[in-house]
C-alpha cells in the first residue's frame, strides 16, 4: 500500500466510511513497519486491539473463609444473658413490707360516715334516685339517637 492510499483511507476511517476490509488493510500497513513519517502517530491506534488481545487477567485467589463465631455476636449474647440473670434476681425478691409505712394496717372509723339523722338520710336517698332515675330516662334517648344515624348511614 502505498502513502497516498493510505492517507486516503485514513481520512475515510476518521469519517465513518471504511469497510471492514479497508480497515484491515490498514491494520496490515501500520503492522508492516514501512510507515511514512507522516503517518507515524497512527500505529498504536491499529496495533491497540493486537495488544488488548495478548493482556489476560491475573487469576485472583479467594482467601478460605473461616468459619468461626463473631466476637460481636459472642458479646450480645453475653450481654443479654447477663440482663436476664439480673432481671430474675431483681423480680424475685421479697420485699419487707413492714419496712413500708403504707403497709401498716390502720384500722377506718367508719363511723365518722354514718348518716344519723333521717331528714338527712332521706335527702341523700331522693339525690341517688334522682341520678338514677335520669341516667335511665337517658338511656332510650340515646339509643333512638344512634338508631337514627344507623338508618341514615343505611340508606
Amino acid at each position: 500500500m502505498t502513502h497516498t492510499t493510505a492517507k486516503t483511507l485514513l481520512d475515510r476511517y476518521f469519517l465513518g466510511e471504511t469497510t471492514l476490509e479497508e480497515e484491515e488493510q490498514l491494520r496490515a500497513y501500520f503492522r508492516a513497519g514501512d510507515i511514512h513519517p507522516d503517518l507515524a502517530p497512527y500505529p498504536p491506534l491499529f496495533s491497540y486491539w493486537e495488544q488488548a488481545g495478548e493482556i489476560v487477567a491475573p487469576k485472583v485467589r479467594r482467601p478460605a473463609i473461616q468459619r468461626r463465631l463473631p466476637v460481636r455476636w459472642l458479646a450480645a449474647v453475653a450481654a443479654a444473658v447477663v440482663m436476664l440473670l439480673c432481671l430474675h434476681t431483681w423480680f424475685n425478691q421479697q420485699p419487707d413490707l413492714s419496712s413500708f409505712p403504707i403497709a401498716e394496717a390502720q384500722p377506718i372509723d367508719w363511723s365518722k360516715y354514718e348518716v344519723t339523722d333521717p331528714e338527712e338520710a332521706y335527702r341523700l336517698l331522693r339525690g341517688a334516685l334522682k341520678t338514677a332515675s335520669s341516667e335511665i330516662n337517658r338511656g332510650p334517648e340515646i339509643t333512638i339517637r344512634e338508631l337514627g344515624e344507623v338508618r341514615r348511614m343505611l340508606k
